[in-house]
Formats: structure tokens, sequence, C-alpha cells
């Protein structure tokens, strides 16, 4: 499905993005990045912070692109829209919803479900992605990419 049909569908809204609100997101990315290496996080803090940088950038993606996700399946529809907005390859994608789904579960269901492995994972992962969606933006949306950025 386009995001054509996902607007059709009311998944995504149309939005009116902004420099300052991509550095904005960028600034949230980073710190969450950088939080998510403090030694002392459990596993499960680490990737709930690592996956809160995730999710941003796919927002960030999705209102490059000219969209906010709607209110249903928020998360989902951000991580999902990658494959659309940043043309970000489907097992990227694909590991990111399974720690969507992952997520839901340390933060309300049960703790010490994260090995530091999957922690690690994930934030190589997303340190990746964050340097793909800043060559993305440059290329595709120069105007919205906020000055000084760097992949």
């Amino acid at each position: 499905m386009s995001l054509n049909d996902w607007l059709a569908n009311r998944w995504i809204a149309a939005h009116e993005p902004t420099v300052e609100e991509i550095a904005d997101l960028f600034a949230v990315v980073d710190r969450d990045l950088a939080d998510a290496n403090i030694p002392r996080l459990t596993p499960d803090w680490r990737l709930g912070i690592t996956y809160n940088a995730a999710l941003q950038l796919a927002t960030l993606a999705l209102a490059a692109a000219g969209y906010r996700p709607g209110r249903d399946r928020a998360h989902e529809r951000a991580i999902l829209s990658l494959r659309e907005t940043a043309g970000i390859p489907s097992k990227a994608v694909n590991l990111l919803d399974t720690v969507r789904r992952k997520r839901n579960q340390n933060n309300y269901e049960r703790a010490g479900t994260t090995s530091a492995a999957e922690a690690t994972e994930l934030h190589n992962a997303v340190t990746t992605l964050r340097g793909d969606i800043v060559r993305w933006l440059k290329k595709s949306h120069p105007t919205l990419c906020p000055l000084g950025i760097k992949a």
C-alpha cells in the first residue's frame, strides 16, 4: 500500500513539516541513543530507549514526507511507513516492528525479557537507521535538513 492509500484509509494525516520540527526530533533521537549507552541501565530499558529513538526517526521521516500518524496504532504506522518514506529495507523495518511489540511487553507485562545482546543489536540498527534517514533527508528533502546534521 502506498502512503496515498494510507491517507485515504485515515491511517495517516497530511502534515506541513518545519526544519525546527525535524531538528527537534533529531535532538530526541540523539539524546535517546546516547542515554541508551548508560552502562547501569537494564537491557529492557536500553531496548525501550533505543526503540524510542527509532520511533522518532520514523515520525521524522513521515513528517518530512508530509504526513503524521493517525491516532490508531500510531507507533505501528510510523514504524511501518519507513518502507514508503525513506525506502528502508523490510528486514530493518521488521526488526523495529518486532521490538515495538517486545517493548510493549517489557513496559506493561513482564520484566527481564531482553538480553544485553538484543539491546546492543537494536542500538546498532537504530544508529545505522539514523545515518540512512539523514542521507535520505539530504537527498529527498534538503530544505528540511537541519544545518550541521551529520549521518
